[in-house]
């Protein structure tokens, strides 16, 4: 078996620091509602907590060898979701702000390279799928 690559590890631990932005939103989300989940305001909190879910779940898919796609996809849904965000808001974070959303972005950039997705289609005995 081939020894896991860099990218991989990388596009994995930036998962993990991926996961505290959405985690952060959701947490404040709650808090301003008050724990009152009326009408879709459920939506502020399920959301993030899906993308946390996802991010976690994806890494560790990732370093075990077993995905790659989950943490990709759960990155790029991040990546667009705050690219959205600052494009109709505004760059309202400074440099914090830039950060949240390089972050995802070069973790689905990792988490698709042809490296990482063939050693992932070596460590599932040849099969292309993520």
């Amino acid at each position: 078996m081939p020894s896991i690559p860099v990218p991989a590890i990388a596009a994995a631990v930036l998962g993990v620091l991926s996961a505290f932005v959405p985690a952060v939103f959701a947490l404040a989300a709650f808090a301003l509602t008050g724990g009152d989940l009326d009408d879709n305001v459920w939506l502020l909190i399920a959301v993030p907590i899906v993308l946390v879910l996802g991010l976690l779940t994806g890494a560790v898919l990732l370093l075990t060898g077993r995905s790659w796609w989950v943490l990709a996809a759960s990155a790029g849904a991040l990546s667009a979701l705050l690219f959205y965000g600052y494009a109709s808001g505004g760059w309202g974070g400074g440099p914090f702000g830039v950060l949240t959303l390089v972050i995802p972005l070069l973790t689905t950039v990792l988490a698709v390279l042809p490296r990482v997705r063939d050693w992932v289609a070596a460590r599932r005995g040849g099969r292309t799928t993520g």
